[in-house]
């Protein structure tokens, strides 16, 4: 059986989790993960597919049946229970979605997981690229604010979270991008460590 993947830590992990960080380590890895909260478009998304997860599994149904009569219900119950397990195990994912990021062996990882399955990796960048990490909130937000959507990327459960920060990093052909993600006492901490000059902190509650 394949291993969860939990959090960015994991399958991008840059070998600090083994214990090679000298600068820091890796007891103090800062990492953190949140899923998305179901709300909006992805609301929306999640019942659209159980809608058609349903449908195809009664149009299985009643095609066999109709064609082979009462050994086709036989028939089309057992497909439908393997097909639609099948159908389950590698589309569900894509609506059971969790944002992660990591910092450890001077660098900040993020990933978008899909349901504990697979991840992809949306940024890998080294911590000395960070030029600045604040609370997404006044006098800061502007700030991040001014970015262009292409130069975003989004680690948060929701954009009503009062735990959010931002980070703006540069990126390998000289421009700029900034990420958001929501801040934990550790991970904040980590960013403190590897950037203290551009790193403004505030009380967590986790």
């Amino acid at each position: 059986m394949a291993k969860k993947i939990v959090s960015a830590a994991g399958r991008f992990s840059n070998s600090t989790s083994n214990g090679s960080d000298d600068s820091y380590k890796a007891t103090n890895i800062g990492d953190y993960t949140v899923p998305k909260k179901v709300e909006g478009n992805y609301r929306l998304a999640r019942i659209l597919y159980i809608v058609v997860f349903i449908a195809v599994i009664l149009g299985i149904i009643v095609l066999c049946t109709a064609l082979l009569n009462v050994a086709g219900f036989m028939a089309s119950t057992a497909l439908s229970a393997v097909g639609g397990w099948a159908l389950w195990f590698f589309t569900h994912r894509y609506v059971d979605i969790e944002y992660s990021y990591a910092i450890e062996n001077g660098e900040l990882i993020c990933t978008e997981i899909y349901g504990n399955k697979s991840d992809k990796l949306l940024l890998r960048t080294k911590m000395s690229n960070i030029e600045k990490t604040a609370p997404y909130e006044d006098p800061y937000k502007a700030e991040a604010d001014a970015f262009d959507a292409k130069d975003r990327i989004y680690l948060i459960s929701s954009p009503s979270s009062d735990q959010i920060y931002f980070s703006i990093y540069k990126k390998e052909d000289g421009s700029k991008g900034v990420v958001f993600y929501e801040g934990s006492s550790k991970t904040i901490r980590a960013f403190k460590y590897y950037n203290s000059q551009n790193t403004v902190v505030k009380e967590l509650r986790r």
